[in-house]
């Protein structure tokens, strides 16, 4: 089927009698309608671990049984198949995609995996993930090598492209052997301007030897289907990402994306089921959920027939909603810029005299699901799914009105 045939089949494409132009778009009702959600809640969090579409579910189901019926039959072929997929969505190649479980082990296996030298530091920001901080440390340590962490921004609603790339470039320095940043940062909701990051690392590896060479690597799980663009094409060395979140993918998969210029650069620290490239085997070896694995392709191919800018700007859309409708209560800061270019489907927020706990206890009661962002300030968080309503964006903002 191409795109068209699956949305009218699936009855995903909105189309009216009375309005042509309606058939570019979605029924996001109907899209709704694919995935077991809680009917009776708001639910402002499905970010953390993805509720999955049938097409997915399917897809695990059916591998499922077919391992149950031969394990002998699938590995080599549909790990290819999903590599594939990913490489694609991306904007990079197959041979450039490893399989992980996660965005932390993604990340663990790059920076173990970094040849370092204890003279060489690992620079970071102070509003990135602690695990990612905690990965860099850990490679760090067993080398005798440094990680600093740095401040890319004053003021996270305020924050400009222009403000990170020049922070940026200050902070570099000749034994800076990587700098990691967040796309989009759950701390904040900031969406980082990695291609700005990238510019500012490629002017400091001029004239440097490979050894020494600075490379740029993104945590990007929060943009990662969430963002209309390509990650592989953002300039960046190394893209890290879990699919089980704005994806859709199955619990527990995630792909780490490496440039083949640099891919010699990290070594493998685990036995990997793969030797199709440098990259696939930086992936772990041994068994695992394969059913869940296997069934990526099947959250890649949904997001795609959805169409990406589409889900983009429904992700976009709902944020926006929610932050504009904030602006008009008196005494909440938003934490998280107004401007679309600078931030994607995270929102962190205060409310007056209530701390982010608080807040999500108070709007637990209303049957409304939102989250603290668990960093050095627990902001009250939001994330604006493709499943979210303006209804539920309205009811929501009415409590927290009520607060």
């Amino acid at each position: 089927m191409d795109r068209r045939d699956f949305l009218v089949g699936a009855g995903l494409l909105a189309v009216t009698p009375t309005a042509a132009s309606a058939a570019q778009g979605l029924d996001w009702g109907a899209v709704r309608r694919e995935f077991r959600l809680d009917p009776t809640l708001i639910n402002l969090g499905l970010f953390y671990l993805a509720s999955n579409p049938r097409e997915v579910r399917d897809a695990v189901d059916d591998f499922k049984r077919k391992l149950d019926a031969n394990s002998h039959d699938l590995m080599p072929s549909h790990a290819q198949e999903v590599a594939d997929a990913l490489g694609k969505y991306v904007g990079g190649a197959a041979d450039d995609i490893a399989l992980v479980p996660n965005t932390t082990i993604g990340l663990s296996i790059v920076y173990g995996g970094l040849r370092l030298r204890a003279d060489q530091e690992l620079l970071l920001s102070d509003q990135d993930h602690s695990w990612h901080q905690e990965a860099a440390r850990l490679a760090a340590a067993r080398v005798g090598a440094k990680v600093r962490i740095g401040t890319l921004f004053a003021d996270s609603a305020q924050v400009t492209e222009d403000e990170v790339a020049t922070r940026l470039r200050n902070a570099l320095t000749p034994q800076t052997r990587a700098v990691g940043i967040t796309w989009v940062q759950s701390s904040t909701g900031v969406k980082m301007p990695v291609r700005a990051c990238a510019q500012v690392v490629a002017e400091a590896n001029k004239g440097r030897a490979v050894a020494d060479r600075c490379l740029l690597v993104v945590d990007g799980v929060h943009g990662l289907a969430a963002v209309d663009d390509d990650a592989a094409r953002l300039g960046a060395d190394v893209f890290v990402a879990g699919t089980h979140k704005w994806l859709f993918g199955p619990r527990g998969t995630g792909m780490a994306w490496v440039n083949p210029q640099v891919s010699d650069q990290i070594v493998p620290l685990l036995p990997s089921l793969s030797n199709r490239s440098a990259t696939a085997a930086l992936g772990p070896g041994g068994f695992h959920p394969f059913e869940h694995y296997y069934a990526v392709r099947a959250a890649v191919e949904f997001h795609q027939r959805l169409g990406r800018p589409r889900v983009a700007a429904r992700v976009a859309e709902l944020a926006t909603r929610f932050k504009d409708g904030l602006a008009e209560i008196p005494g909440v800061v938003i934490h998280t810029p107004r401007d679309p270019g600078m931030s994607a489907g995270l929102v962190c927020f205060d409310v007056p005299g209530k701390t982010g706990d608080e807040v999500v206890a108070r709007l637990s009661q209303k049957r409304i699901q939102v989250t603290t962002a668990a960093y050095r300030i627990p902001y009250a968080r939001i994330g604006t799914s493709i499943l979210n309503t303006p209804e539920e964006i309205d009811r929501t903002l009415k409590e927290i009105r009520a607060l």
